[in-house]
């Protein structure tokens, strides 16, 4: 059963704060975006997969928790609500992420395409010439 939340991802601000880091320290300075929640939704379904069990564990401690930090190799993002009302309990949470997803990937089983192998080839750098 879906529950009902009060918001649209469109309508949801959210601030983003990313620092680099090297060799295992933060450096360099941080730099500050504010976005809506939609755009960071669509920028992680690309990178991490639409079936990926990190976003649901990285959206829902957004929502439920107003902030979540992510760790990625090179950078780190420190991403909040900016609005505490955009707050959702986490049966919200996940319904609202169900959705997105749904809405995302169409009703064309597109989501079982893009879990399933594929192939992909990569070219090795052309020798030198001589």
């Amino acid at each position: 059963m879906k529950v009902p939340y009060p918001k649209n991802p469109r309508d949801i601000p959210i601030r983003i704060v990313n620092r680099g880091i090297e060799d295992g320290m933060m450096s360099g300075i941080a730099t500050t975006a504010e976005v809506r929640l939609n755009e960071k939704l669509d920028d992680y379904l690309l990178r991490l997969g639409y079936s990926s069990a990190h976003i649901t564990g990285i959206m829902v401690q957004l929502l439920t928790k107003t902030k979540v930090r992510v760790d990625f190799r090179e950078y780190t993002e420190r991403i909040e609500l900016v609005n505490p009302e955009d707050q959702l309990s986490s049966t919200q949470a996940i319904s609202l992420l169900e959705d997105y997803i749904t809405a995302a990937t169409g009703t064309d089983d597109s989501l079982d395409k893009v879990s399933s192998t594929q192939r992909i080839l990569v070219q090795g750098a052309k020798p030198p010439r001589k």
